[in-house]
């Protein structure tokens, strides 16, 4: 059964490991007539590759994914929580942007590149 997604809620993912205090928050949902809503996320604690190749942590503030991509990516719900301003002014400026609301489709592990990636290859047909 499909989760039913909404603002404020707080989901565990398939983090990588080493960083399972890292938490996937809602802090929007858009829907729109004829597709599918957008989830828009916020990533606390997720690992950010240093320029010496280690792992530390950082926020994404603002992460758009389909609900079908978000239901690939999340386990289990864990509460509630608050997005931050950094989530609020990305949030403002992806709505606010002219080349239209990206959103990614594909699911999220945590590292940002690897989704870019997934992203790409899902475009062009690749399986990675």
């Amino acid at each position: 059964m499909s989760p039913e997604f909404r603002a404020g809620q707080c989901w565990t993912y398939r983090a990588p490991e080493g960083f399972s205090s890292s938490r996937i928050v809602i802090g929007a949902v858009l829907a729109f007539s004829g597709s599918a809503p957008i989830m828009c996320c916020m990533v606390s604690d997720a690992p950010l590759r240093m320029p010496d190749g280690s792992l530390g942590r950082a926020t994404i503030p603002f992460l758009p994914l389909t609900s079908a991509a978000l239901e690939e990516t999340v386990l289990e719900l864990d509460g509630e929580a608050q997005v931050d301003n950094a989530f609020i002014d990305a949030y403002a400026a992806w709505r606010a942007d002219e080349r239209g609301l990206r959103v990614f489709s594909v699911p999220f592990g945590g590292f940002l590149d690897q989704l870019v990636a997934r992203q790409m290859a899902s475009i062009i047909g690749v399986e990675v």
